[in-house]
């Protein structure tokens, strides 16, 4: 079995769990950020808030509402501003990976407020995996005033990279596909090249004694699988490390993209930098690897804040989040998206936020050192954008 499959498989588990125990949420509808009185506050604020809620994950939508989603939805407005529409047509808004639904929400109504003339065009699609999610996203918008234009698709990235599922259905229409927090969940796979030949790894049974009976392991056989060939064809620069993790899923949703919404436009904002596993927390101090180490090395971590060294030795329920090489990435889209009036950008996600939300960000700044949580916290995220030159 290839890596990117047994990753697939692992990471459906985790979010097949409740909701809840997935996304947390803040409780509130927002946080009084500019009541802070610095980054001190902030973090204290921060850890209570990670003490007291049920899931896993705080994402800067949930923690920042409106503001960051407020950031994103003028993203969307500025990039279709030069877009004359006829009275009939109508404009695609797209998020891969809803979350609870709270950025949906808010997009909207930002939209609304700023911009009746688009949102009256607008359709909202929310592609998710995870049957719990979504089932909670249709809880959370479907009593909202945006319901009629809300939409929901089940739909699995890793059938649409491998080709046996499509995207979207093909349209003319001007398209923003936003994706957040979104990569470093997507299924990779793991290369090594030696001697200027590449090895592609696969997942194999143990053959051994009768105490390793459905255990697995890596094993490196000859390049054969045709994905992983069109990425390493179409950024080489992955292959530039002796071992390394590929984004295979996301690099084959990307290429998929332009082929089924030539108008697209799009946004993708996630980790470019993730801390090491912390061995202090791992049960027993047991850390031998049945997996090679490679470059862009995922964090596995489970429900109750244990770390694991390699996702092969993992329990069940555990999330794996890759790091993202944004660089390597805007590689791949370049040679893949053959527009010429479209530019792909990378940004650090503070600068990002700065461009498209100056005003949101200063409302987020403390009243005492204009410290604001929504520019400086998240450091180690990076956004990428293809929208027009």
């Amino acid at each position: 079995m290839l890596v990117r499959r047994e990753v697939g498989r692992r990471l459906a588990e985790y979010y097949a769990q409740s909701a809840d125990a997935v996304v947390g949420s803040t409780g509130v509808a927002s946080i009084g950020l500019s009541s802070l009185w610095g980054e001190w506050h902030w973090k204290h604020v921060d850890q209570k808030l990670y003490d007291s809620q049920k899931g896993q994950w705080l994402t800067p939508v949930e923690l920042f509402k409106p503001y960051y989603s407020n950031v994103l939805a003028n993203f969307v407005s500025g990039t279709l501003s030069s877009i004359e529409l006829s009275e009939s047509q109508s404009v695609d808004l797209v998020e891969l990976g809803g979350g609870r639904g709270t950025n949906a929400h808010l997009i909207l109504n930002h939209l609304q407020f700023t911009r009746p003339d688009l949102y009256e065009r607008l359709s909202y699609t929310i592609i998710d995996s995870s049957p719990s999610l979504s089932e909670l996203q249709k809880n959370t918008l479907g009593s909202s005033a945006h319901a009629e234009r809300i939409f929901y698709q089940h739909t699995d990235l890793l059938e649409v990279a491998e080709g046996s599922a499509s995207l979207l259905s093909p349209s003319d229409n001007p398209t923003v596909v936003i994706a957040l927090e979104l990569l470093d969940n997507l299924p990779h796979d793991k290369i090594r090249v030696r001697n200027g030949k590449i090895d592609q790894a696969e997942v194999h049974p143990v053959v051994g004694s009768e105490n390793e009976v459905n255990q697995t392991e890596e094993v490196f056989v000859p390049l054969s699988d045709d994905l992983l060939k069109s990425v390493l064809l179409a950024a080489p620069s992955y292959k530039r490390v002796p071992i390394s993790w590929i984004p295979t899923v996301a690099c084959g949703v990307l290429r998929h993209l332009p082929r089924e919404r030539p108008n697209a436009r799009l946004l993708l904002a996630d980790f470019d930098w993730l801390p090491p596993p912390d061995r202090l927390q791992v049960e027993d101090n047991n850390w031998h690897r049945r997996s090679v180490w490679a470059s862009g090395e995922p964090i596995v971590t489970s429900m109750d804040d244990v770390d694991h060294e390699c996702y092969l030795q993992a329990p069940p329920c555990c999330d794996i989040l890759f790091p993202t090489n944004f660089a390597k990435l805007a590689a791949f889209v370049q040679n893949s998206w053959t527009n010429p009036r479209m530019e792909v950008k990378v940004e650090k996600q503070a600068d990002f936020l700065q461009t498209f939300g100056p005003t949101e960000v200063d409302r987020t700044r403390s009243w005492l050192t204009s410290y604001s949580p929504l520019l400086h916290d998240f450091g180690n995220c990076s956004v990428l954008t293809i929208a027009p030159t």
